[in-house]
């Protein structure tokens, strides 16, 4: 991180729509005034056109986004790669299993890949993108089902939306700072 272990962030109160724009640089910056690496949370339906679509796999395949809202974390990284930020994507993915796990006793989630699944409804959906200056992490969690997509929302677990965006925004800024820390305290081998 270019910053030392420092992540802007917010967490919107108000819904807003996801759109291609929140994968371009400096995104937060211009729209929140978040300046660096940043975290922006916030719940409201996708508004991207299949066309647009960052993950070729998925294109190819004819995956198509869930409608209704989702939990989006919109994560910026200065002076990452892209490889760099799958590794962070995987970080991200591995809090929100751990969260929704702690939160679903009686359920099972699975991570198949990127994303994690309850049986064979799927309830994440993520992506990396490379920008000039930044890797962005979009990570979504549907609130509301939509079963002709292949999703299922957590509001048929009733969780608080709320407490649980918190707690993986908490969680990750925590992992990033310590990845940082660890580097600096790690001595070379000569």
């Amino acid at each position: 991180m270019s910053q030392g272990s420092r992540i802007d962030y917010l967490m919107m109160t108000e819904p807003m729509k996801l759109t291609i724009d929140a994968m371009k640089s400096h995104w937060a910056l211009i729209n929140f005034d978040l300046w660096g690496d940043s975290m922006v949370i916030f719940k409201g339906p996708m508004e991207i056109d299949p066309k647009d679509m960052i993950d070729l796999k998925e294109l190819k395949r004819g995956t198509m986004f869930p409608d209704g809202d989702l939990l989006h974390f919109v994560i910026e990284h200065f002076g990452d790669d892209i490889e760099k930020g799958v590794l962070r994507q995987n970080i991200l993915v591995n809090i929100a299993e751990e969260k929704l796990s702690h939160r679903l006793n009686d359920r099972k989630v699975l991570r198949w890949g990127d994303d994690l699944y309850d049986e064979d409804r799927r309830i994440t959906l993520t992506a990396v993108a490379q920008t000039p200056v930044s890797i962005k992490i979009h990570f979504g969690i549907c609130i509301d089902s939509d079963s002709n997509a292949g999703f299922v929302g957590i509001d048929e677990y009733h969780l608080d939306v709320d407490e649980l965006a918190e707690v993986i925004g908490n969680q990750y800024r925590a992992d990033m700072k310590r990845l940082t820390e660890k580097c600096w305290r790690m001595r070379p081998i000569m």
